[in-house]
């Protein structure tokens, strides 16, 4: 999950009136991801953490993040069809 706006998770934590390092506490992190997740440091985070941040601040998770859909890429194959040789 990407960090929609690290401003926005700032202002929903202050307003629940939690330190960062009391929500870090309530979500089973370290008050420094919670630094670094308000500070753009870090962008992308696990589902599960998204969702109690979101719980915890009293959020829908749209809100604040954004999923990233898992994209099958084609598989190309490198295989040559070029079966034929120039003779020396």
């Amino acid at each position: 999950m990407e960090v929609r706006d690290p401003d926005k998770m700032r202002r929903a934590r202050k307003n629940k009136r939690f330190t960062q390092r009391e929500l870090g506490m309530l979500v089973r992190r370290t008050q420094t991801t919670i630094y670094k997740i308000e500070n753009g440091q870090l962008k992308n985070i696990s589902e599960d953490l998204a969702i109690a941040l979101a719980a915890r601040l009293g959020k829908d998770w749209e809100d604040l993040f954004v999923a990233h859909e898992d994209v099958a890429t084609p598989v190309t194959s490198a295989v040559s069809t070029d079966n034929h040789k120039v003779p020396a």
